[in-house]
């Protein structure tokens, strides 16, 4: 019955969307336009990522145009990215049937050494940005979830509440656990102190600074809500500026249990897809479950399922997509913690699991010879 039931899932996935980037490669490759010259008619390129691999996934292509112009990049990055409640459990204990990760494995950053899931995130976006050779983002250190908390608490006049991290410790699995994110301690970090910050941020820049976030109708709430809280932000200021979004979630599950099991194309075969018992018994179903995503040739465009604004392409030199090591790749695989490849010792991890967080190939699928944008100004 369960064979039966996935089946069923995958044809409802793969073969059910009249999404523009469900079209074949072949079919869009001659009309694919390169907006590289409006994309990178600025000074400067400040990049605000809502967490650690954001950066990457959205915006490597972006900001290896403006570094070969030898134009300035600056990257922050605003969350710690350590509310993942999945990805801990198989990092900390090597099985996605383990225990769940309490806060202080989440992120203890009062210690100097690298003991936490947040701190391993850190260096994974700091390694990332090596194997893309550029500088490491700075991080602002606010919780996973904090932007999407910050954004409500401003509509609701509460702009002084304190920010939580999460704790799944209350909770036998993360499939129950709804109330750790944003459940755990309470930091001296607000929705105010996240304005005043970003604030500064964009006070650095002037009118040909291209500022490049996610999207306000991004489905993570901590992406729709720092899209939302920059453009709000960028409209107080006297000087125009101009915004490039990136879509990194779709705004809806487009008939999928998730999001990201559809967007971007090529849909999962099977979404979600934590079966460990499946992987240890057949290490060659996992592989093939996360690189029949794995698309560099196929062209990246937005979801079909709202309306986002104009697409702008921005084609990546070869190097970042194409041949046996692309950059953008190697980048990617740094995010070990995300793509369920490493455990938090050496040994932990068997390696028939090797890759099970990401087993949908999710972020393989950014792995395109084309970034998609939404530009917006200021008025």
């Amino acid at each position: 019955m369960r064979y039966l039931f996935e089946i069923l899932l995958f044809c409802l996935v793969a073969c059910s969307f009249t999404t523009p980037s469900a079209t074949s490669a072949s079919d869009i490759s001659e009309t694919l336009s390169c907006d590289n010259d409006r994309l990178t008619d600025f000074n400067k390129l400040l990049i605000l990522a809502p967490h650690p691999d954001d950066e990457v996934l959205g915006f490597a292509g972006l900001a290896d145009a403006f570094i070969n112009q030898g134009k300035e990049v600056e990257t922050w990055i605003v969350t710690d990215g350590d509310g993942y409640c999945d990805a801990c459990v198989l990092w900390n204990g090597g099985s996605m049937k383990g225990a769940t990760c309490d806060a202080l494995t989440l992120s203890n950053l009062a210690t100097p050494e690298v003991d936490s899931f947040a701190e391993t995130r850190r260096l994974e976006s700091s390694n990332a940005a090596l194997a893309l050779g550029r500088p490491a983002p700075g991080f602002l250190g606010y919780p996973d979830t904090g932007i999407a908390a910050a954004w409500s608490n401003l509509q609701a006049g509460n702009a002084q509440n304190a920010l939580r991290r999460s704790d799944f410790s209350m909770c036998t699995d993360c499939n129950s656990c709804g109330e750790g994110y944003g459940g755990g301690p309470e930091t001296d970090l607000s929705a105010a102190s996240l304005k005043q910050v970003l604030s500064r941020l964009l006070a650095e820049t002037d009118k040909r600074t291209l500022i490049a976030t996610t999207h306000p109708l991004d489905s993570h709430g901590d992406h729709g809500g720092l899209g939302k809280l920059v453009m709000e932000l960028a409209r107080e200021m006297e000087d125009l500026r101009t915004i490039a979004y990136s879509v990194i979630h779709a705004h809806t599950s487009n008939g999928a249990a998730f999001p990201d099991c559809w967007y971007p194309q090529p849909a999962a075969a099977e979404c979600p897809c934590y079966f460990e018992d499946r992987a240890d018994a057949d290490p060659e179903w996992l592989l093939a479950q996360r690189e029949q995503r794995l698309k560099p040739d196929w062209p990246q465009h937005l979801p079909g399922d709202a309306d986002y604004g104009e697409p702008l392409y921005l084609c990546l030199r070869e190097e970042l997509y194409g041949g046996a090591e692309p950059l953008k790749l190697a980048a990617i695989n740094e995010y070990s913690s995300q793509m369920g490849t490493a455990g938090r010792h050496e040994g932990l991890l068997p390696d028939a699991r090797s890759g099970l967080t990401d087993c949908n190939g999710y972020l393989l699928s950014f792995v395109r010879r084309n970034e998609v944008f939404v530009l917006r100004t200021t008025r």
